[in-house]
């Protein structure tokens, strides 16, 4: 017996693909299973999407099964036919042996689609390369080229929001809570090295590299915490950057703006030390650098300088530090010389 419409209002893509009316439809529909369907869809328009996407999943799942002989085939059929008239006629033994293969395939097709649906994504750049994502919420993320980000396929509604980012990036955070007390669902949490960043609808930069992990808010509101640490989160203001090292975690007022200009092709310097400017070089391309004087590293930088050509963006930071910069490509060096 079919389930009511108004059970399936709440139904998330992981329930309907474990609804067994659901698989049965798809599987094998027939014109009454169509109607009810297409009436649960029409009363709850938000469902179009899940259930579109449940049956593409269940219909790309294929099983090898062995093909009857005409002998089996007209046996079944015929126990089917029996069954149809009689209730009380008895259940061959050969109908019996496939009607548990046949719920055997269930099984497997219900395992098959659980793994893939739960399977969390992980979504990495290569070195040079940006990369915009859009979360399950409609969050925006800007992966920073080196980067990673993990999170789950689906995320259910009753349950915390989480992102796990290794490398950088940029975040901008759909706002969910309005008013009153603040939901689970509402909570949104970024993961990155020993520091967990707490959301509700913000925009900011995470930058977790060479053992040090930094925070910048563009606007809105977040808390800081540590794995493992109890006590107070820290707060942050829009305009704070907060850096945790060497087991501190430290907050001072930055222009997060630049700080944050690398997601919109450009690098914004503001009395920087050339030794983070080649760091960032070998974590985001991917070059060792190599300088033959240490003096070169004390030097200093102020200034914006477009990322969209590497060879230009060498060119326009060693004028600035007149410097040589120049790159083997056999080696993948960014050899560094004063002139």
């Amino acid at each position: 017996m079919k389930k009511q419409i108004n059970v399936y209002e709440t139904y998330t893509l992981t329930e309907l693909i474990n609804d067994q009316d659901f698989l049965i439809w798809v599987l094998y529909p027939d014109e009454q299973s169509n109607f009810h369907w297409q009436s649960i869809e029409d009363t709850y328009p938000h469902l179009s999407g899940p259930i579109r996407q449940g049956k593409t999943i269940v219909q790309s799942m294929r099983f090898e099964r062995e093909d009857l002989s005409l002998k089996d085939q007209n046996e079944i059929w015929n126990t089917i036919q029996l069954e149809t008239i009689s209730r009380k006629t008895p259940v061959r033994k050969l109908w019996y042996r496939y009607a548990a293969a046949a719920v055997l395939a269930g099984v497997l097709l219900g395992i098959g689609i659980l793994y893939q649906v739960n399977q969390p994504i992980a979504i990495n750049t290569p070195y040079g390369k940006l990369k915009t994502i859009t979360l399950p919420d409609g969050s925006l993320v800007t992966l920073n080229a080196n980067s990673t980000i993990k999170y789950d396929r689906n995320w259910d509604k009753n349950e915390i929001r989480e992102v796990w980012i290794d490398g950088e990036a940029f975040l901008k955070v759909k706002h969910l809570n309005t008013s009153g007390k603040v939901l689970d669902r509402e909570r949104f949490v970024v993961h990155t090295g020993d520091v967990n960043v707490e959301v509700l609808g913000t925009s900011f930069n995470v930058n977790d590299r060479r053992g040090r992990t930094e925070v910048a808010l563009l606007e809105g509101k977040i808390s800081l915490g540590l794995n493992g640490a109890a006590g107070k989160p820290l707060v942050l203001a829009p305009g704070d950057i907060a850096a945790f090292e060497h087991g501190k975690l430290l907050v001072k007022p930055i222009n997060v703006a630049q700080y944050a200009s690398w997601k919109d092709g450009k690098l914004n310097f503001n009395n920087v030390q050339a030794a983070k400017i080649f760091d960032y070089f070998e974590d985001v391309y991917g070059y060792k650098v190599i300088v033959n004087d240490p003096e070169i590293l004390k030097k200093r930088v102020s200034g914006s300088m477009s990322t969209q050509n590497e060879e230009v963006l060498f060119k326009t930071l060693g004028m600035a530090l007149n410097l040589n910069i120049n790159l083997n490509k056999n080696t993948n060096e960014l050899m560094i010389t004063s002139k």
